[in-house]
């Protein structure tokens, strides 16, 4: 099993043309791309793609350059390298072979890679997808069969996890079914086949009423589509918990935010360790600065808030407080929490529940009381009161040490995906102004200035992210889509016109070279296909 941030991408030379001559440039997150040549030029890389040039810093971004089959200009590095060059051997895969033997290397790379294309091809649709059935789960991707096995390997790793933690005891009919878990290709598929009229800013859900997880793959930030998948997972394992329970919002998005915040170890053999509650540094700045201005939300409003009053702002207060309930002067409140959420999820007697009309064959839910869950709570942590529990709350909030830029960045870039776009642009701002390196600063400014000012106003920060990340497709990609008046985030693109072509040169090199630089991801071939 691979993780999907290491996937390899196609050998695009090799699709092309069996006889193509190309060099390759391993990248230091596992990617290969091939180019036309690639040649040292003091500190940098001079990589020659079909659609252009690209000058790359020798940095720790590549972790090695082959070059090969073309060696009219290499320079040898010893005699025995010099010997070969003399007797017409080129240089191919890290090995020194016969100009036949090498021909017919490519030949075979050629027929694999076509085979490979043709496979993927088929179950690019999403009603042709791959499926496969874990022990919990009936899994469906059309991304890729490596993502397929990715995912599921994490859910039941979290599942397991989970079950350790809480106990997860379905009813009968459930303890027979298994959940199914959509996983789409991209943004603009998840929303056009499954979200229906939900706004640009979900990133995936859970639904009881066809007990089904659906979010989609972000080749741009893997590591999102990692977090959408565990919180979302963590409402479809509490409801397997008690079917007919209905939570209330804040504990459930904080507990599903905690839980879902986390950190994936992945082993030698493959197998996935799950480490939950990682500090979130962009929501303490958000509650920090609250208590700072003097308009953070208390604890006594928290208890009650609605799901309507339920924003981004109240997110980071209730996910702060069940970090502080997890985390405080090691383990206070752990124990007696981990209790409290348990019991109160899996219908323990005692607790206060009261039916309400709920979806589903009964009609019928239970919940219990804001004021009840509030008493419930203090009683299982030992707490003396709201008023003592709130500072302790706040104080631990406040002494958390923020990089300031850092956690700007992180708040920022959290902001643009969630689509909360003027948000994002002063954190962005003052990320850069601290002096932040990160090329996404830069990216995901251009974007958000592109969806509030326009794509035009977008363009120099995407140059500036291309510049400071040259390999990187996907700021090409959507410096190319900027350049011709079409918005895109995070996969999710709109265009002037579903089948207008294009003409700028600008746009058709930078759209060609994301091609060339992930040969697998479809949406860059396809949008460089309006260019021609």
């Amino acid at each position: 099993m691979r993780a999907p941030h290491l996937l390899l991408a196609l050998p695009l030379a090799a699709v092309l043309a069996p006889e193509l001559l190309a060099d390759r440039l391993i990248t230091n997150d596992g990617r290969v791309v091939e180019v036309k040549k690639a040649r040292k030029e003091g500190d940098h890389y001079r990589l020659i793609f079909e659609h252009g040039e690209i000058l790359a810093p020798a940095d720790e971004r590549i972790a090695s350059i082959e070059m090969e089959g073309d060696m009219s200009d290499y320079v040898p590095q010893n005699d025995d390298e010099r010997d070969k060059l003399e007797q017409g051997f080129v240089r191919y895969r890290g090995q020194w072979m016969s100009k036949s033997r090498y021909e017919t290397e490519k030949k075979k790379e050629f027929e694999d890679a076509q085979e490979r294309t043709a496979f993927l091809a088929e179950h690019s649709d999403w009603f042709n997808c791959w499926t496969e059935e874990t022990k919990h789960f009936i899994i469906k991707t059309n991304s890729s069969p490596e993502l397929l096995e990715y995912y599921g390997d994490l859910l039941e790793a979290y599942y397991k996890l989970m079950d350790n933690r809480v106990g997860i005891k379905p009813t009968l009919s459930y303890q027979r079914k298994k959940m199914t878990v959509n996983i789409y290709k991209s943004r603009e598929e998840f929303h056009k086949l499954n979200a229906g009229g939900a706004g640009g800013s979900v990133l995936g859900y859970f639904w009881s009423a066809d007990d089904t997880l659906n979010f989609f793959h972000n080749y741009e930030e893997p590591a999102q589509s990692d977090w959408v998948a565990l919180h979302e997972c963590t409402h479809l394992l509490t409801f397997l918990i008690d079917q007919q329970y209905q939570p209330q919002i804040w504990l459930n998005e904080a507990v599903a935010d905690f839980f879902g915040s986390a950190k994936i170890v992945i082993d030698d053999k493959g197998k996935i360790d799950i480490e939950p509650g990682q500090l979130q540094t962009d929501r303490v700045l958000t509650v920090q600065k609250a208590i700072e201005e003097g308009n953070d939300t208390k604890l006594k409003d928290l208890f009650f808030i609605s799901r309507d009053s339920f924003d981004g702002f109240q997110y980071a207060h209730a996910w702060s407080f069940v970090y502080f309930l997890n985390t405080y002067k090691d383990g206070k409140y752990e124990k007696g929490f981990k209790k409290f959420f348990k019991d109160l999820y899996s219908g323990k007697k005692g607790i206060p529940y009261k039916s309400v009309p709920a979806a589903g064959p009964t009609g019928v839910g239970m919940m219990v009381e804001p004021a009840d869950i509030r008493d419930l709570l203090l009683k299982a942590i030992k707490a003396k009161d709201v008023e003592t529990l709130e500072k302790e709350w706040k104080e631990f909030v406040k002494a958390v040490p923020i990089e300031g830029r850092d956690a700007r960045l992180k708040r920022g870039l959290r902001s643009v995906m969630m689509w909360d776009f003027e948000e994002a642009i002063p954190d962005l701002d003052t990320a850069i102004e601290l002096g932040a390196t990160d090329p996404r600063a830069w990216a995901y400014r251009g974007r958000a200035k592109a969806f509030t000012k326009g794509p035009k106003s977008g363009i120099e920060d995407l140059r500036e992210a291309v510049k400071r990340d040259p390999l990187n497709a996907a700021f090409r990609a959507e410096l190319s889509r900027l350049l011709v008046g079409s918005l895109s985030s995070g996969g999710f693109s709109i265009s002037v016109g579903d089948d207008e072509k294009y003409t700028d040169e600008e746009a058709k090199t930078q759209a060609g070279l994301a091609m060339e630089l992930d040969p697998q991801n479809d949406s860059f071939k396809s949008w460089y296909q309006r260019f021609e």
